[in-house]
């Protein structure tokens, strides 16, 4: 696109020798700043000269199309020939037009005919516009404005000028359609077009301070304005951020991000950028993670006490979110009844402080006490025996399940003050009898460290509660063996083959229940996937791959025990297809022109451009695209030109590759074309 510095006006009286002689000191150079806007420069050495120059000043307009208005013809008006010069902005390159003449004649009446018209502007907010409106008729024409049907409000921003409507400081409530109206005795006719004054995007990450916790749930929402049509997406320290098992996005145009399940490493800078064609915008919150595991920060700890006499015990807890605490008496819920009051508040620096008041205590009031607190990011707990003085026995014991791996404790469940010994037994041997058994004498509890299957069966607690006289009580262990996936792996697929994946639970009691999930949800019926379980295994079966099955696919093993579960990522790959070939197509020199190439694929393609010169049998060659050059790659793959010049034309291609498949190409031919500027006068 050729950028017109300046119009160079020159009236040459019928090219006479003379004329040509004195051309360079009498050169009219008129510069348009805006639309309907110039100065003049003029070396002349005469001053009657120059008051020529500002008469003849007055007589000529200059639009934003390049279109030369003559006011007041005269006569002598069409003794001159007329053309124009264009100069390139960058280059300095100037070109010249041809000769054109004016025909003078007598007026004769006439209906209004358009000169110059408009149907769409577009300009920035703040920025200045002209809508062009000029007409030939007589008598001469009259103008008058009107915006969506109205007349236009005074407004000492809007001017009409000869040659149109100018608008200073474009405001958004100037968007609107705009009516022209030309009329004479003899007609009339009518100019209509639309303005749209476009602001700049502007986004806005909120809330603007986020702090979770490791496990928590964190929302962003991005308000965009400045259009309602955009693209948006969203990054985390830089890399763009995919919906998954634990992230998804909702609104029309993904501006809500919702993340469950934060892990350390989610935290840093999330930023949100939207596009629109040319403009973009951004806005970044810093997102942190603390620890918010729970942690107990003051207790209660073991006491005797006398009956009816008062109990108070207090966990103070801290955590993010503010954890919730639960409280427990031999591992049974404490019940708030009139003697068992239970409280909790949050302090002024976000700590919990949950309460349990016992009134009136009695022999059956004591016990392990375990205060319990929990959040999304962990679980804390704090137990310690409290004693009512009175004859001491031995509560019920409930049989327990322990996981075979993990740890196991059983609880003797003592109660009244004082007793003198708490042991074990297990088949009349006293325990512990190996490594992994510890018996804590003084609150009665046994530790079973990785429990084994050999653990099973019934356990003895022998209370001594007075010299030479023992109370006990049983308790059987029942050992579960939880489910155990043999790891697997999705391999590198692509589109259209076909996928076979077993999930095998290799261990763990029966009976077994085996399902699968993509992404954290059940499979979709519209994805064609078919699970087949047979006995101890099931398998994931996909006879057509599409890019709709990317995901993580999850195979869950649950039996009494527990339920375990294994992910893997499916990617399908796909080879590189054109969404949008190049095609031949023109350029106007001086302008800019964009050669269209898109594709798609997975991973995603790769676009490379090459050029050969002229019309010949194309010899391509690489095109250097360095910053800040006339040429550039932009995000969709396509070629942007600027200031197109002659060299500019030949073959181009545009080449794709993603190292799936077979690499895609097409070339096409740009022709480059000098830009004509037309002459436009009044008859």
């Amino acid at each position: 696109m050729a950028a017109v510095e300046g119009v160079y006006m020159r009236p040459l009286d019928n090219d006479t020798e003379e004329d040509r002689k004195g051309e360079k000191e009498r050169d009219q150079v008129v510069e348009r700043k805006e639309a309907g806007e110039e100065i003049c420069r003029s070396l002349y050495k005469h001053p009657l000269e120059k008051e020529v120059l500002l008469w003849r000043r007055q007589r000529y307009l200059i639009t934003s199309t390049g279109a030369l208005y003559i006011l007041d013809v005269l006569p002598e008006d069409g003794l001159n020939n007329y053309r124009c010069t264009t100069r390139h902005r960058y280059t300095g390159e100037t070109r010249q037009s041809n000769s054109a003449r004016l025909i003078v004649s007598d007026p004769t009446n006439a209906e209004p005919g358009i000169l110059d018209g408009f149907d769409h502007r577009e300009v920035m907010i703040n920025h200045r516009v002209e809508l062009p409106c000029k007409a030939s008729g007589y008598p001469t024409p009259k103008y008058r404005w009107l915006k969506d049907n109205s007349p236009l409000e005074p407004d000492s921003r809007f001017r009409q000028t000869i040659t149109g409507l100018l608008i200073e400081s474009t405001q958004p409530s100037d968007s609107g359609t705009y009516v022209c109206e030309v009329w004479n005795s003899y007609g009339n006719t009518e100019v209509m077009g639309r303005l749209y004054v476009k602001q700049p995007l502007k986004a806005v990450v909120s809330p603007r301070k986020v702090k979770g916790s490791v496990g928590s749930k964190v929302s962003l929402s991005c308000s965009v304005s400045g259009s309602d049509e955009y693209e948006l997406s969203w990054y985390r320290n830089g890399e763009i951020i995919y919906p998954g098992n634990n992230v998804r996005f909702t609104g029309l145009n993904r501006e809500n991000l919702i993340m469950e399940g934060m892990s350390k490493s989610d935290g840093g800078a999330y930023q949100c950028f939207a596009r629109k064609g040319k403009m973009s915008a951004q806005d970044f919150v810093q997102v942190i993670l603390e620890d918010g595991t729970p942690k107990i920060l003051s207790s209660f700890s073991e006491k005797v006490v006398n009956p009816n006499e008062p109990v108070f015990l207090v966990c103070n807890v801290k955590g993010t979110p503010p954890p919730r605490c639960s409280w427990s008496l031999d591992e049974d819920p404490v019940i708030k009844d009139s003697h068992h009051h239970l409280g909790h508040y949050e302090t002024h620096e976000g700590h919990v402080v949950s309460q349990l008041n016992v009134t009136h205590t009695q022999v059956q009031d004591g016990g392990v006490y375990r205060c319990t607190c929990s959040n999304s990011a962990g679980v804390v707990y704090h137990q310690a025996r409290i004693n009512v003085r009175g004859r001491a026995s031995i509560r019920p014991m409930k049989n327990i399940t322990a996981i075979a791996g993990r740890d196991a404790f059983v609880h003797c469940r003592v109660i009244g003050y004082p007793y003198y010994s708490i042991k074990w037994y297990k088949n009349s041997a006293l325990l512990p009898f190996n490594h992994r058994q510890r018996a804590f004498e003084n609150n009665g509890t046994l530790k079973l460290t990785n429990v084994q299957q050999v653990d099973a069966g019934e356990y003895n607690c022998k209370v001594m509660v007075q010299p030479n006289k023992m109370d006990s009580q049983s308790v059987h262990v029942l050992v579960r063996v939880p489910p155990y996936i043999q790891p697997f792996e999705f391999q590198r697929f692509t589109i259209g083959q076909r996928v076979f994946i077993p999930c095998v639970v290799m261990s763990g009691d029966r009976p077994l229940d085996i399902t699968w999930q993509k992404d954290g949800r059940p499979i979709p019926i519209s994805l064609g996937v078919t699970v087949d379980n047979i006995d101890f295994t099931s398998s994931l079966r996909i006879s057509n791959l599409t890019p709709d099955h990317n995901g993580n696919y999850t195979c869950i093993a649950r039996n009494e025990a527990a339920a375990v579960e294994h992910q893997s990522q499916l990617i399908v790959r796909v080879p590189p297809q054109f969404v949008v070939q190049p095609e031949d197509q023109d350029g106007i020199y001086g302008k800019t022109v964009t050669l269209n190439c898109s594709a798609e694929g997975y991973p995603p393609p790769t676009i490379v451009w090459e050029h050969s010169k002229g019309a010949g049998v194309p010899q391509f060659q690489p095109i250097s695209l360095n910053s800040g050059s006339r040429v550039q790659l932009l995000s969709n793959g396509s070629l942007l030109i600027k200031h197109v010049l002659e060299d500019d034309s030949g073959f181009y291609l545009c080449k794709v590759s993603n190292d799936v498949g077979a690499d895609v190409s097409k070339s096409m031919y740009l022709t480059v074309k000098s830009k004509s500027l037309r002459l436009m006068h009044d008859q």
